[in-house]
């Protein structure tokens, strides 16, 4: 403890002090870096995209300007990414269905053959299962079960083994606050056709200009629900509904009524085959390194990484529920990230460490952190010379100087070394002992490397198109920056290296690290992620939620849904997958010290 106190007195008295033109000279660095990855010319940064490989070689650019050196003779650390799918002529829809003929028996009726044609008649959504399916058709409206508003598509009819038909988007003719916002996406009506039986689902659009437009068939990265999934021409399927059944008036009808209207299809079977074909692409991560000053350090790496993707224009995992298409900008999520990764890439360079640093700007970690489990399992440098990894992901709202550091209990000394940097610096530390997480660091920890994680909160911007610079502290970035710095030093001037400790704290059996926490209902608050002793701290509410709407507060502790103990966000996130969309759930909260019950009706995402 000593040393750490001796440290932060020399970081006092020396580097750690910075006259106001150099201050001045990180800002605006910081600054340019920031507004131009989340400027509108790139487009939201998704990986693979135009905008993604500019953003890249914009950060090569300034990997050369402030000096760092490439790893193994390249900035670029390449790999192939699943970037889309294309459809093998293999796949194909056909039908069979008897034509009547009135005053003939059964027997005597004509039965027919029909064979759709691929991009004009149907197509696959991204997320369909390979395989191949016949079976009856079943209208069930909008493929909704929503118990809270007494609604259900699948009441009254059987779909098992069966193939629906269900109405994309909400139901238009509800009142706003009943119109299924939550269970509008395909993915929710696909997996509640799934829950219900069906062998595949058909998506047909309402009616309107773009009845008969498809989405474009992409990849998606959680492919594979365990359900075949189409899109049909709506002109072609409503050939298939009874006269006296039409698609058009029974949509009509259901929009006037406000119930549903389901039923089966007679005298019709279909046959669905399909099977995509990945379509690859190469992408990278940027990497660049300093070497370190003591010869017999030389291969003990530090590693310091924030990802530069985000979501383009909403491709994969939005929050943002407007029709219209619109960037995601990504300002927090990771502009502000990689803006300090380079600030503090900078000083490093200015003042080495006796051991060497490894700057990484990582791709692909919306999509499941690719870009740094594909880093350690291509890196020129084996991964047992990685002595220690730090993150940054979202450090762009600093509020109260709280900035939440997960990881803190991964070695032996992080704690009184954090604590100690943190009041030199007047910085609150909001602590997380666990290593995993839905970001990079996770990839490092899962190879038994200590890390930390350092982000400044969620907000309501998250992954909406409103995450713009604009809204970025930047002053907040160099304070986590220079907080970062201080760490650095001491682990990179250190004596010995940091000893590994596995951190054992319950997040759940499916809470891996490249898993990112959603559940396939909404609960709708925004967490803490400090521990707490008694559980899972609010921090606020997302609007419409079911957790506003049901009375929970800001400052709540929730410590048990039914009779599961919530011990922090990974068990959280883990007891919510085992409810559906409609279930009512028993939530124990401490509010001011008292224990409270509240009942709850999950919703859907």
């Amino acid at each position: 403890m000593k040393k750490i106190v001796l440290f932060v007195l020399l970081i006092l008295s020396g580097f750690y002090y910075l006259l106001s033109s150099e201050i001045l000279n990180s800002i605006e660095r910081i600054n340019h870096i920031g507004s131009y990855l989340s400027s509108d010319e790139l487009e939201g940064r998704f990986i693979g995209s135009d905008g993604n490989y500019k953003a890249a070689e914009f950060i090569i650019d300034y990997f050369k300007q402030i000096g760092l050196k490439p790893l193994n003779n390249s900035f670029k650390n390449e790999f192939l990414y699943s970037a889309g799918l294309s459809l093998d002529p293999s796949s194909f829809v056909s039908f069979k269905y008897t034509v009547q003929k009135p005053g003939l028996p059964p027997e005597m009726w004509k039965v027919l053959e029909r064979r759709w044609t691929a991009g004009t008649d149907w197509l696959p959504v991204g997320f369909s299962s390979d395989g191949e399916v016949t079976g009856q058709l079943v209208f069930a409206g909008y493929g909704v079960t929503a118990k809270e508003i007494n609604y259900d598509d699948y009441e009254g009819i059987d779909v098992k083994g069966k193939i629906v038909i269900v109405l994309v988007d909400s139901a238009e003719h509800l009142p706003k606050q009943e119109r299924f916002i939550p269970y509008s996406t395909r993915r929710y009506k696909a997996l509640n056709a799934k829950e219900h039986g069906a062998a595949a689902i058909i998506f047909v659009k309402t009616q309107s200009d773009s009845a008969n437009v498809f989405q474009p068939l992409s990849h998606d990265p959680n492919k594979n629900l365990g359900i075949i999934a189409i899109q049909a021409n709506r002109t072609q399927i409503a050939t298939f509904f009874p006269k006296n059944l039409n698609l058009y008036p029974v949509e009509m009808e259901m929009n006037q009524t406000k119930k549903p209207k389901s039923f089966e299809i007679p005298y019709t079977t279909i046959t669905i085959n399909v099977k995509t074909n990945t379509i690859e692409k190469n992408v990278f991560n940027v990497v660049g390194y300093v070497p370190g000053t003591d010869p017999e350090k030389k291969d003990e790496y530090l590693v310091m990484g924030a990802h530069f993707d985000h979501i383009g224009w909403g491709e994969y995992n939005s929050k943002y529920k407007g029709r219209q298409k619109m960037i995601h900008n990504g300002a927090d999520d990771n502009a502000s990230g990689v803006a300090g990764l380079i600030e503090l890439a900078a000083q490093i360079v200015e003042n080495p460490l006796k051991r060497p640093v490894i700057f990484i700007a990582f791709n692909g970690e919306e999509i499941g952190q690719i870009g740094s489990e594909k880093f350690i399992q291509t890196s020129p440098i084996p991964h047992d010379k990685f002595i220690f990894m730090m993150n940054f992901d979202m450090i762009g709202r600093l509020k109260d100087n709280k900035i939440n550091v997960f990881g803190y209990a991964t070695a032996d000394n992080f704690p009184d070394m954090i604590e100690s940097l943190a009041a030199s610096d007047t910085i609150q530390v909001l602590r997380s002992a666990d290593g995993y997480g839905p970001s990079d660091h996770s990839s490092f920890f899962m190879k038994n490397i200590p890390v930390l994680f350092l982000f400044t909160g969620v907000h309501l911007d998250y992954h909406t198109p409103a995450d713009d610079w604009d809204k970025i502290n930047v002053q907040g970035i160099l304070k986590v920056v220079r907080f970062s710095e201080a760490i650095l030093r001491y682990i990179g001037n250190a004596e010995s290296k940091p000893n590994f400790r596995k951190v054992n704290e319950d997040r759940g059996a499916s809470y891996q690290p490249t898993d990112r926490g959603y559940s396939n209902v909404w609960f709708g608050i925004i967490p803490s992620f400090e521990d707490n002793e008694y559980g899972l701290k609010v921090n606020g509410l997302t609007p419409g939620s079911p957790a506003e709407k049901f009375g929970i507060k800001a400052e709540d502790i929730i410590t048990a849904i039914n009779s599961d103990i919530i011990k922090n966000l990974g068990n959280f996130n883990s007891v919510l997958k085992k409810y559906s969309p409609g279930d009512e759930v028993d939530v124990s909260i401490l509010r001011g010290g008292k224990k409270i019950n509240i009942k709850l009706i999950l919703s859907s995402r």
